[in-house]
């Protein structure tokens, strides 16, 4: 005989809410975490990208003749940084990241025969703070990104 409960069907419903609620939270929670770490490792890849391109730029333009000396040019050191921080050498447009600037681009020659393009980056979560329980001051998720690039100068 089959149970024509009306009431167990309510119950039934009733459970099903209850674990959604339960769940829910956790799987929002996990759905942001994966998205923040996505985003940031999106602008890493985006900066180390960026950082290889300016060290190669340098490297092709910083050798003078075939003496084997290496000369940092104002305008090749300008020209780099831009191209870390804009994609192109002439400094135009929006920058690759948000809030990225030149003064974040460092171009040093470490010895006669290298390059060096160092940069940093800050980076800004999606989510920005976790508010603290309890009366604790609330976590910021932000932190300093660095690449280094070194390169053989042609």
């Amino acid at each position: 005989m089959i149970n024509k409960d009306p009431t167990s069907k309510q119950k039934q419903a009733g459970v099903a809410a209850l674990e959604f609620t339960v769940a829910a939270p956790l799987l929002i929670l996990v759905v942001l975490a994966v998205t923040e770490f996505a985003w940031a490792f999106h602008q890493y890849h985006t900066m180390t990208r960026a950082t290889r391109d300016g060290a190669r730029h340098m490297a092709s333009g910083a050798l003078i003749g075939s003496v084997g000396v290496i000369y940092l040019d104002s305008t090749l050191v300008q020209e780099a940084g831009n191209l870390v921080v804009y994609g192109n050498t002439s400094g135009a447009g929006d920058p690759l990241l948000p809030n990225w600037t030149i003064a974040d681009i460092s171009v040093t020659s470490p010895n006669s025969s290298h390059v060096r393009v160092s940069a940093s980056y800050d980076y800004v979560p999606l989510v920005g703070t976790i508010p603290a329980f309890y009366g604790g001051a609330p976590l910021s998720l932000s932190f300093q990104m660095q690449s280094t690039v070194e390169m053989r100068a042609l």
